[in-house]
């Protein structure tokens, strides 16, 4: 699978109660190729996110697949970041 494909599937990942993909959210961000692997780096707009886990197994689910290994590191959002969350949140919100 090529590098564009493969980001064409990531986008296509959408947070479960907002009507917007993780990259887009700027969740999922730092997305690297290695080989036959995705390094990326989640990135959260408050420490414990109840959905953490859900967010990081849906890629790690459609990655696989596909075959694709993934490696993954956390991180808190910057003020920048969580402020651009918050507005598409309040454009994008369905509800869980």
């Amino acid at each position: 699978m090529e590098k564009d494909e493969i980001l064409e599937l990531l986008g296509d990942i959408e947070h479960p109660a907002i009507n917007y993909s993780l990259i887009k959210l700027g969740i999922l961000t730092d997305i690297q190729f290695v080989d036959n692997k995705v390094k990326a780096v989640f990135a959260f707009p408050f420490p414990r996110i109840p959905i953490a886990e859900k967010l990081i197994s849906s890629v790690e689910i459609t990655l696989g697949n596909f075959n694709i290994g993934f490696e993954y590191s956390t991180r808190l959002m910057s003020e920048p970041e969580k402020q651009n969350f918050l507005k598409l949140e309040h454009e994008a919100w369905k509800g869980l």
